[in-house]
C-alpha cells in the first residue's frame, strides 16, 4: 500500500501542527510525506498518475492567486482518484466545495483538534487499504442474492442497508448504484451470512433493517432516524444499546 501525503497551509503553524500529527502515520517506506508547503504550485507539481495513491490535506483559504477548492480542482484533473481532506475555517468554502462536484473525503476545521484529525486519517487509510485489497482480490467479499430464478453476485461494502420485503422470507438489497435487489433470506440469517464474508460489515439499526455503517452520514435520535450519505432515511431503534453500537461502528470501531 503505497500512500503519499502532500499538504499545502499557508499558516505555518498549523502546517507544523499536521506534519507533526502525520508522523505517527508515516513509515518512509509504503506510507511518506511528500511536501508541506504553502504554494498550491508545488503541491500540485507533485501529484502524479504513479502506484501510491495520494492524499491532499488543503487549506481552502489560501492567501494566494489559487485558494485550495481551485487547487483541488487542478488536482482532480490530473488524477481522480486523489484523495482531497480540505482544512478550514470559513463554512461557506465548504459550501463552495460541494457547489463545484469536488467531493471531498473530509473537512477539518479551525483550530484542529487531534481526535477528529486521526479519525479522519484512520479512516481513509483503512478505506484505501479495502480497496487495494478489491483490486489485488476482485472476488473477495462477494455475496450471491438470489430470488425469482434470478441470481446477482454482489460485494459486500457496495450494500448500503437491506430491509425486510413486504412477502415474508424475502429481503430487499439497496445498493450503492441503487439498485434494489429482491432476495430470499431472513433478516437475521443474511447478517450472519454478511458477517462471515466480511466481518463486522453490517448491523441491525432496527426490527426490519440493516445497515453498512460506512455510508451512514448522520443520525438523529429524537426521531429515530439515521440519514445515509444518498440521503435514504431509516428507522432506527430507540434502544441505547443500539444507539451507542452504531456511533462506535460508525467511528471505525469493531464488533
Amino acid at each position: 500500500m503505497k500512500i503519499d501525503f502532500i499538504v499545502c497551509e499557508d499558516n505555518p503553524k498549523t502546517r507544523k501542527t499536521i506534519c507533526d500529527w502525520l508522523e505517527s502515520y508515516i513509515d518512509h517506506k509504503d506510507i511518506q510525506l511528500l511536501v508541506a508547503t504553502s504554494q498550491p504550485e508545488e503541491a500540485l507539481s507533485l501529484v502524479t498518475e504513479d502506484e501510491a495513491t495520494k492524499i491532499c490535506l488543503l487549506d481552502i483559504n489560501l492567501n494566494k492567486e489559487m485558494n485550495g477548492v481551485a487547487l483541488a480542482e487542478k488536482i482532480r484533473s490530473i488524477n481522480m482518484n486523489t484523495k482531497i481532506i480540505f482544512i478550514t475555517a470559513y463554512a461557506e468554502w465548504a459550501v463552495e466545495s460541494l457547489n463545484r462536484n469536488i467531493e471531498p473525503f473530509a473537512y477539518l476545521t479551525k483550530p484542529l483538534d487531534r481526535q477528529t484529525f486521526d479519525w479522519h486519517i484512520r479512516r481513509l487509510l483503512k478505506k484505501i487499504k479495502e480497496l487495494q485489497d478489491l483490486q489485488m482480490y476482485p472476488n473477495v467479499g462477494l455475496i450471491k442474492l438470489e430470488a425469482y430464478g434470478r441470481t446477482h453476485y454482489k460485494k459486500v461494502e457496495g450494500i448500503t442497508h437491506i430491509e425486510t420485503h413486504h412477502k415474508e422470507g424475502y429481503l430487499t438489497v439497496h445498493t450503492i448504484q441503487g439498485e434494489k435487489i429482491i432476495h430470499r433470506s431472513r433478516l437475521n440469517d443474511m447478517l450472519q451470512t454478511l458477517n462471515k464474508i466480511q466481518s463486522s460489515t453490517f448491523l441491525q439499526c432496527y426490527k426490519s433493517t440493516l445497515v453498512n455503517p460506512y455510508y451512514i452520514e448522520s443520525t438523529d435520535k429524537k426521531q429515530g432516524e439515521i440519514i445515509l450519505k444518498n440521503g435514504t432515511r431509516l428507522f432506527m431503534s430507540r434502544s441505547r444499546e443500539v444507539q451507542e453500537e452504531i456511533d462506535r461502528r460508525v467511528m471505525g470501531g469493531n464488533s
